[in-house]
């Protein structure tokens, strides 16, 4: 039976490893949460991040061990959790759905990296579903992510913030730039312990659809920064590039934002 509209939900962490450290954990899972206006209450599916091996099944990087934190967080902790962040490779994305089983995979194409540009999305039999790129932000440019289907269907491309979002910040400016210089005096002050309580910047919504779709009922997935959900239409994209899509996207929004 076909499905006639769009379905909410939201990409949850279950543990606080990975925020307490500023590293992703081995075995860490995000949940796919439905909305619970719509009378579900169970996970959607699950999101296993693993890491990355070599042709021979080692493992590309060894993480530091998980320290138990007590007392206050000095600078020098600070910069060694930005070191650790910033040269630990991306993991692999493992979805599975309520029952366990595995529906698909998400590799970078450059492992080993901390931050690669493609992904190559696999079934649970190794065949290829898709290819998510990622494009950062450059002068006059948005940055986008973007799903190419192996079926050989049109790419689905979500761009960082709309354009009245843009036009509305950028006319606004001066008044980020207040919000800007308050935070840095907030971190200084604190070491870095309350930055998260201000929120200011660039627009973060991102609309995935297809080139000329048509606003809202063309949008395949849908991120609200202030809603902290996804929307997702299953007429237009699959189960499992939606989740994994969405996965991806908190996973880079959560440690590389």
């Amino acid at each position: 039976m076909p499905v006639s509209s769009s379905t909410s939900f939201t990409v949850d962490i279950t543990g606080t490893t990975g925020m307490r450290t500023g590293e992703w954990a081995e075995g860490e899972e995000f949940l796919i949460l439905p909305d619970r206006r719509e009378g579900s209450h169970q996970a959607a599916a699950r999101i296993r991040l693993l890491m990355a091996e070599t042709e021979d099944g080692e493992p590309l990087f060894q993480p530091s061990p998980v320290r138990r934190q007590t007392g206050e967080v000095t600078v020098a902790e600070v910069e060694k959790r930005l070191h650790l962040r910033a040269q630990l490779p991306h993991p692999v994305l493992e979805l599975t759905d309520p029952a366990g089983v595995v529906t698909a995979r998400v590799r970078p194409e450059q492992p080993g990296t901390p931050e690669p540009v493609s992904f190559r999305v696999t079934d649970a039999g190794n065949r290829p579903l898709a290819t998510f790129r990622r494009s950062p932000s450059r002068l006059g440019r948005r940055a986008y992510w973007r799903i190419e289907p192996a079926d050989g269907s049109p790419p689905v491309t979500g761009h960082r913030g709309t354009w009245p979002g843009w036009i509305g910040f950028v006319l606004t400016f001066p008044l980020w730039l207040a919000f800007a210089v308050g935070s840095l005096l907030v971190a200084l002050l604190t070491l870095g312990e309350v930055t998260e309580m201000l929120v200011w910047g660039a627009p973060k919504r991102v609309t995935w659809r297809r080139r000329w779709a048509p606003p809202i009922t063309g949008n395949a997935l849908d991120f609200r920064y202030l809603r902290t959900g996804y929307r997702w239409n299953p007429r237009l994209l699959d189960a499992r590039l939606a989740y994994s899509m969405a996965a991806l996207h908190y996973f880079h929004k959560m440690h590389r934002d």
